[in-house]
């Protein structure tokens, strides 16, 4: 059975395999599309030829029409997918569509499988070249469905509270809320929802959030009159109970991703085209479709991200680095407050801001050469870790200030948000050898500059700008030096810029995490090795890469992590003092090694050399989470969650730990944050999709090893095909395995998935035959298959117990 899915993108699968060799042929998808969305109405031929190729006569674009039709029948082998001689039709026999049950689960009032369809915009990300009534339409169908997601949404949160399942309505709400931001209704939905659900507090902070988006939105006195009343009766004083009073419960992070809204949203539902578009426009003209507004759409992300930011914040400004936390409840919540005629008046608790404590935000890069992008950001990671060593002086993590890059947030926010006091902006201008790096130190409570300067130099002198930055920085903030000053903090790593340069890049495209990215990232690392052989960050920079392509199922692990402990040991070779060297051989000896005994302080001591490093924290956090140390692994996790308020790979660490726990419902809040925050995260769906099947909630759990299948390819494949079969769909799983087997000669299959997929199949011998295989390999994962309830169907197997022992991890 073939499959389009065109919820978050446009690709078509047979029987859970993506086509591959569509993928690229966009009027092909694009067709499809059309034919999807118009259903039985179907699209007629001269429709079709005017929507993709508007710039050709009639006569031409009836041709390319036919010949692509053709194509389609022979590439997917039925002569009867595209049925009709005049108006076209997708063969519902044939071929599904997700675009077409949404409309029929609308249709029929089911809003949980239409929510369980919509994983993303319609065409998100997909567009044909040249075809300009193509995208309107696109646009318009786009913003058409969306209202109708957030209509299943707000039917989902009403049956919700009408049956009494408070926090139910509230994590619908919320869904609703990140689809629509700006509305009043939909924030009192909110509020209410989380008044219900016992957290008052959290509907007062949600009126406070509102009132911040539309201020930024459309300026001061933008208050909606609505989130205002209701915000004042809940801030009236409740009436005294006979019992002791029930504790106010933070309010729980949002069930899922919800994809923002595209252009228009706010103007959808009087102006936007019908879904069978196709017929309707058949005479259209351009000016005939709503303009995309752009501008409106970045202030769109913009607000949803603010969202997305104060969710996460509310936990995180509990506390400080050091654990201090205010007088009033660590969770935030509003607190009784007595005056002097004895009145009680309730007021927002504030955590205190520790001080001194900055956040080094992304420098702006100003060159007008999007080339000069990483060397912006690796001033910025300079400047975060010169900061870093300065005693007494609280630095919010690069995780976290890289994640608010680009969202147009207000200082204020994002210092609140961070757990600062104080932020450092600036911008790097390039042109040729001559440098300007503008910054300012700036209060955010009183939104004050402290301290400001300009910087004209040459290139070669970029080390000992940074200096000058990290000294000024401390001087403002008249901080006490340890007795390693922040004058000696930034060292030039390399004397070659051009090696410099290649290691920024290096940098820059490590840090997207994925297999594309990290293959650009070790082509830098070794450019800037190759120019400096002596360059101890490049080599260590160039073994958490060749490291990550193996966990990413990107290459074979004996070769990948050869390579990888190469480097990482030149590098501590060189420069016995680097952290991260040292934390990326404890990896190795941990993830490939299976060395216990020596991945373990070894982690201490990159941790005592880096003691704020997130990622090296977050390692250790997975060494003890694989010995089910977990009670351990998850103080410190949550510890540094609380220092990187932002940190993804945090986040997703803990809702992993807590699936292998059998504990989904404190999973499900990190992993749906994961997601929030970056919902192209595969290994996230995946996850979530494990912490729903313990929930038994199918469908959904399906609908995310899916989506991480259509993120990852191959490596989450057989996820899905564990996903399937574990729900009765036998067959469908099968099919996953037997095309994920044909492709060995193509690409590296990672046994461990293979052996998971087995596991769901109920196949003992086969998971077994591929786990063995696993173990020769040393793959990816097999550390934690103690901790992964995917094989607890293999324990009672006497193979098993043999397994862990073999590699030394405990029974």
């Amino acid at each position: 059975m073939l499959r389009l899915r065109t919820f978050g993108g446009c690709f078509i699968e047979r029987d859970g395999t993506r086509l591959d060799g569509l993928s690229g042929q966009r009027k092909a998808l694009g067709l499809l599309a059309l034919l999807a969305a118009a259903g039985e109405a179907g699209v007629s031929r001269d429709a079709a030829a005017t929507f993709l190729w508007p710039e050709s006569d009639a006569v031409r674009a009836a041709s390319s029409l036919k010949q692509l039709v053709h194509s389609l029948r022979q590439q997917l082998a039925s002569p009867d997918v595209v049925t009709g001689p005049a108006v076209l039709r997708l063969n519902p026999a044939l071929v599904a569509s997700d675009v077409a049950e949404f409309r029929e689960a609308m249709l029929r009032g089911d809003a949980d499988t239409a929510v369980a369809l919509y994983t993303g915009p319609f065409l998100d990300g997909f567009f044909i070249r040249d075809a300009d009534t193509f995208e309107r339409w696109a646009a318009a169908t786009r913003a058409t469905l969306a209202v109708q997601y957030a209509e299943a949404l707000e039917t989902l949160a009403e049956r919700a509270g009408s049956r009494g399942d408070s926090r139910g309505a509230v994590e619908w709400w919320r869904r609703r809320q990140s689809a629509d931001p700006f509305s009043g209704r939909v924030a009192v939905g909110l509020m209410r929802a989380l008044d219900a659900a016992g957290d008052r507090a959290g509907a007062l902070r949600h009126a406070q959030v509102h009132d911040a988006l539309l201020r930024q939105e459309i300026g001061e006195g933008a208050a909606d009159p609505l989130v205002a009343e209701l915000a004042a009766t809940l801030s009236q004083p409740q009436p005294a109970t006979s019992g002791p009073a029930s504790p106010v419960k933070p309010s729980p992070e949002p069930r899922d991703v919800a994809s923002p809204l595209p252009d228009a949203v706010a103007d959808a539902r009087s102006d936007a085209m019908p879904l069978a578009m196709p017929i309707a426009m058949r005479d259209a003209t351009p000016e005939a479709t709503p303009p995309v507004r752009t501008r409106r759409a970045r202030r769109f992300a913009v607000a949803t991200a603010l969202v997305a930011v104060a969710v996460l914040a509310v936990w995180a400004l509990g506390r400080d680095r050091d654990g201090e936390r205010d007088a009033v409840a660590a969770d935030g919540q509003a607190q009784a407050m007595t005056t002097a005629d004895g009145a009680t008046s309730r007021t927002q608790s504030r955590p205190a801001v520790p001080r001194p404590s900055v956040a080094v935000l992304p420098f702006a890069n100003t060159s007008g050469d999007a080339a000069d992008e990483p060397f912006a950001d690796g001033l910025t990671d300079e400047l975060i870790g010169a900061l870093g060593q300065v005693a007494g002086l609280k630095v919010a993590p690069r995780t976290s200030t890289f994640a608010l890059k680009g969202k147009g947030l207000d200082l204020r926010t994002v210092a609140e948000t961070l757990g600062v006091a104080t932020a450092l902006e600036g911008s790097v201008r390039r042109a040729g050898d001559q440098l300007r790096v503008t910054v300012a130190l700036v209060d955010a409570a009183e939104n004050r500059v402290l301290w400001s300067e300009t910087y004209d130099r040459k290139l070669a002198d970029v080390f000992a700008v940074q200096g000058e930055i990290a000294r000024a920085v401390v001087g403002a903030l008249k901080l006490t030096l340890a007795p390693t000053p922040a004058s000696n903090a930034v060292l030039p790593p390399t004397r070659d810029l051009v090696a410099y340069e290649l290691y920024l890049k290096g940098q820059f495209f490590r840090y997207q995490l994925n297999g594309v990215s990290l293959r650009r990232a070790v082509e830098f690392f070794e450019g800037a090795i190759a120019r400096d052989p002596r360059y101890a960050r490049a080599y260590s920079g160039l073994a958490d890469a060749q490291a990550l392509l193996v966990l990413f199922g990107d290459r074979p692990p004996r070769e990948g992590f050869r390579r990888a402990r190469a480097s990482a040991m030149k590098a501590l070779a060189l420069d016995s003092t680097l952290a991260q060297a040292h934390a990326s051989l404890a990896h190795i000896e941990m993830a490939h090694d299976w060395n216990w005994d020596a991945s373990g302080p070894r982690y201490q001591r990159a941790n005592a050399l880096d003691p704020a490093s997130t990622t090296i924290r977050l390692w250790r956090g997975l060494w003890l989470f694989d010995q089910r140390r977990f009670d351990e692994a998850a103080a410190l996790l949550e510890e540094t969650l609380a220092s990187d308020p932002l940190s993804t790979p945090v986040r997703l660490t803990l809702g992993r730990m807590y699936v292998s726990m059998h504990q989904p419902d404190r999973a499900l809040p990190y992993l749906r944050g994961t997601l929030e925050l970056n919902p192209q995260l595969a290994f996230a769906h995946q996850q979530l999709g494990h912490a729903l099947l313990q929930k038994n909630l199918q469908s959904d759990a399906i609908a995310a090893f899916e989506r991480a299948a259509a993120l990852s390819g191959m490596r989450d494949s057989a996820q899905l095909a564990y996903g399937y079969a574990v729900t009765g769909r036998r067959e469908a799983a099968t099919a996953i395995v037997q095309a994920v087997l044909r492709s060995q000669s193509r690409r590296y299959i990672s046994p461990f998935d293979m052996a998971v997929a087995y596991t769901g199949l109920g196949d003992v011998d086969e998971a077994f035959r591929w786990l063995e295989r696993a173990f020769e390999e040393h793959a990816a994962g097999m550390d934690t298959i103690a901790i992964t309830p995917a094989f607890e169907p293999l324990h009672a197997d006497p193979r098993w117990s043999r397994l862990l022992r073999r590699m030394g991890l405990p029974q």
